[in-house]
């Protein structure tokens, strides 16, 4: 998957503007935060795991999660499945 095209895909699906991020995290289970906003989406997501859920794999899940609509959430690994928290509205 070449990352840049398929951002720029993501963006034209979306209209917004999509920032991406690796993060380093001390807890284990945490895969992904993605914070959707009126202009802009932020992407933060732990590259380095191994699995399927790991490096390209998990972003391009993100990336399709964003492009069908989905909202702001946290997303955890748990028994080997990608679970999704939404985020609540304040």
């Amino acid at each position: 998957m070449n990352i840049d095209r398929r951002i720029a895909n993501a963006q034209a699906v979306t209209g917004k503007h999509i920032i991406v991020q690796s993060v380093r995290t001390p807890e284990p289970e945490f895969r992904a935060w993605v914070a959707v906003r009126s202009q802009s989406v932020r992407i933060d997501y732990v590259d380095e795991l191994p699995g399927y859920f790991g490096g390209y794999a998990l972003l391009e899940h993100l990336l399709s999660w964003i492009e069908e609509g989905g909202g702001s959430a946290w997303f955890y690994e748990y028994n080997g499945r990608l679970v999704r928290v939404p985020a609540r509205r304040s």
